[in-house]
């Protein structure tokens, strides 16, 4: 069964986005230290609009994960019971 969503690529447009969001001086502002780094409100602004995106994602892979699984632990139960 392909997969319409991939837990590694999730992860990669995560870390990519806030990659990007972090190197741009109109979103993260960055001190000499971390002590003095801090989101920008319009980094803050993204970042939130990020999560909201990314969340219903997570969840579709995740639940895609758990039919997969669900099917696959049926199926095995069903040839265990044929023997």
């Amino acid at each position: 069964m392909d997969k319409k969503y991939n837990k590694q690529a999730i992860k990669d447009m995560l870390y990519g986005t806030v990659k990007e969001l972090s190197d741009n001086n109109d979103f993260y502002y960055r001190g000499v230290s971390d002590h003095f780094s801090h989101l920008t409100p319009e980094g803050r602004e993204q970042v939130h609009s990020l999560i909201e995106r990314m969340i219903p994602i997570i969840h579709a892979y995740e639940d895609e994960d758990f039919q997969e699984r669900a099917i696959n632990s049926t199926f095995s139960l069903l040839k265990d019971e044929e023997k």
